[in-house]
């Protein structure tokens, strides 16, 4: 079969474009931002056209020492008389009862593990990919924020607290307006005492 030809229809930048709404989710003390399986399945159907992809399972299993169900997924895409095929694995944890450790809904973790096999499968024909970036190449530089506590001047930084909560700049700039300026954690801290 010859090589595609490159096509000239800004498929790539219409699948790739960046989504209004992404969420967060906290994992190992670092947030992962991700978008939902309906949004990938949206943005297929409107840049592609409802007939012209498919995803299939081409694979399904447990992975005992993660206690997770994982998935090989495959996306085939229709485009100008060619057919493109991406897979990916997908996983997700079992969810267990707290109370007898039993697993609640095997067929859920494993529409689960697909979500994410479809999600990940997408990224590879440019959906999403932008979230794979380091932050720092996703985000326009702001310039930093400092306190405004007289002789402090210093840099506002995140603040961990031992239980995992987490302030970050914006949280601490909020936490500050009821002092009328914006204060670094210590004087924050000392304000509220």
């Amino acid at each position: 079969m010859p090589d595609p030809e490159p096509t000239t229809d800004n498929l790539y930048e219409r699948l790739s474009r960046k989504f209004d709404k992404t969420f967060t989710d906290r994992r190992g003390g670092v947030d992962l931002t991700y978008i939902s399986g309906e949004q990938v399945i949206s943005r297929l159907n409107d840049e592609l056209g409802v007939l012209n992809w498919s995803f299939k399972v081409l694979e399904h299993g447990f992975n005992d020492s993660a206690d997770e169900m994982w998935v090989l997924g495959e996306l085939s895409i229709f485009h100008l008389g060619h057919i493109i095929t991406r897979q990916q694995f997908g996983s997700d944890k079992v969810q267990r009862s707290r109370s007898t450790g039993t697993p609640l809904d095997i067929g859920f973790d494993l529409k689960s593990a697909a979500t994410d096999a479809l999600k990940k499968c997408a990224t590879l024909i440019g959906i999403g990919l932008y979230l794979t970036q380091p932050t720092s190449a996703r985000v326009s530089p702001v310039p930093p924020v400092t306190c405004e506590e007289p002789g402090c001047q210093q840099r506002l930084q995140a603040h961990e607290f031992t239980d995992g909560t987490r302030w970050t700049i914006p949280d601490i700039v909020e936490r500050s307006k009821p002092y009328g300026k914006v204060l670094c954690y210590e004087h924050l801290r000392k304000a509220a005492a």
